[in-house]
């Protein structure tokens, strides 16, 4: 469990810090997410991006209860062609994606009135520092994962239709 939850993360491996800022829709309900990815190594760091932004970002939602809110990540099957895009932080530099709630929890799932639980977000990461003069292959690729979380969060309808 997360007691207080965990917003601001660091991966020593990549040289990356991470912060997740919850964006609320007018009733106060939690319509998004925002992650940040800031490059604190001293080299450019290259990120593999799925296209498929829920294959990277997974977002858990719970009720106080436990009961689960949400869809769960994209998975794909050995058949399935998957892209991806390219992204280069510089150091000192970041970069932000931004997660609408409704591309990720089951709005049926949420009571008329809203419910207060708990997010938990997964970033997928697929990192290699650049190297000038070397075209990189999937295997010069590191993997990793950056949790972030939150405590007494509130989901409502309302808020995943706004964004």
């Amino acid at each position: 469990m997360f007691p207080e939850g965990s917003k601001e993360v660091t991966d020593a491996e990549s040289g990356l810090e991470g912060s997740l800022e919850i964006l609320r829709g007018a009733d106060g309900g939690t319509a998004a997410v925002a992650i940040e990815l800031r490059n604190r190594s001293g080299v450019d760091l290259l990120l593999k991006v799925n296209t498929e932004m829920s294959a990277v970002i997974v977002i858990t939602a719970a009720d106080t209860e436990g009961r689960v809110l949400s869809k769960g990540g994209r998975k794909f099957d050995s058949s399935e062609a998957q892209r991806f895009t390219t992204v280069r932080i510089p150091p000192s530099s970041s970069q932000r994606w931004r997660v609408p709630l409704s591309t990720q929890l089951l709005p049926d799932a949420i009571p008329d009135a809203g419910v207060q639980g708990r997010l938990v977000v997964n970033v997928a990461l697929l990192f290699r520092k650049a190297n000038s003069g070397h075209q990189p292959t999937d295997n010069d690729y590191t993997t990793s994962i950056m949790t972030f979380s939150a405590t007494d969060v509130v989901f409502t309808r309302t808020a995943l239709r706004e964004i």
